[in-house]
């Protein structure tokens, strides 16, 4: 009698270890169910970036792994069909992205604008080169129209140097008398000309990059193996995406055409 108790106390034990491990199992495949699980979007989801530009209008040239101390290398300005460059930013006079969140558009446009040494402004239009097999976008360069303003400004004092001439008025001469476009401030001077040649400023050929630094979302797309061409968004924007072949965007065309 005793044996058969024993036997039905170790019967009973086993199953019920044996059922906690099978609760165990389920519980535990339901954890790793609920971990893997992720939220699927459509490509409606994403904004194609020629519609990027027209909604958001300032967009910044930074590292691709932005964080609070990454420094504005260029600053791209969409107006309508417009578009406006700053580049060549000294880098002692580069804001950081940290600094930016506390800008308005209008104050950033403005910072930047005093320290850029290269500006551009004129009509521009998306160029989509196509893969090897013709059927999807490759790449998309940002192109500035023929018949672009361009300004630039230097450092008088080198550019009289370079020249060879014995003064600074004799080099102003020389300037006047090519008939060149120029300002002369204090120890800088700006040269205006109106370039008839098509500029390609940048080509986007990488992929979608959103980070949240402090309470400012920025997200865009890798225009090189160490930058990015960022704009500030909304917080939970899904992301922007380079436009197909089957765009339907005016500024859009495909390898010129």
């Amino acid at each position: 009698m005793i044996k058969k108790i024993n036997g039905l106390v170790i019967l009973t034990t086993i199953t019920a270890l044996s059922l906690l491990g099978a609760c165990g199992s389920e519980e535990n495949s339901s954890e790793v169910q609920a971990n893997e699980g992720r939220q699927d979007y459509s490509p409606e989801d994403f904004k194609k970036i020629s519609d990027g530009f027209e909604e958001y209008s300032v967009w910044i040239e930074t590292s691709n792994t932005p964080s609070r101390e990454s420094s504005i290398r260029a600053l791209f300005v969409f107006s309508d069909e417009n578009l406006t460059s700053y580049g060549n930013i000294n880098d002692e006079d580069k804001l950081t992205l940290e600094e930016v969140n506390e800008l308005t558009d209008d104050e950033l446009i403005k910072q930047v604008e005093k320290h850029a040494t290269r500006i551009s402004e004129g009509e521009y239009t998306l160029d989509i080169t196509l893969d090897e097999f013709g059927q999807n976008t490759k790449e998309i360069s940002l192109i500035l129209e023929e018949d672009y303003n361009h300004i630039i400004t230097y450092d008088l004092k080198s550019l009289y140097w370079e020249s060879g001439l014995s003064s600074e008025v004799e080099y102003i001469a020389s300037l006047e008398e090519k008939g060149d476009q120029f300002e002369v401030n204090n120890e800088d001077i700006t040269f205006t000309s109106i370039e008839d040649e098509p500029k390609n400023l940048l080509t986007i050929n990488g992929g979608m990059i959103s980070q949240r630094i402090f309470d400012t979302t920025y997200s865009g797309l890798s225009i090189g193996e160490q930058t990015a061409l960022l704009s500030r968004v909304d917080e939970g924007f899904i992301g922007f995406v380079i436009d197909s072949p089957d765009t339907t965007n005016n500024r859009v065309t495909i390898e010129g055409k």
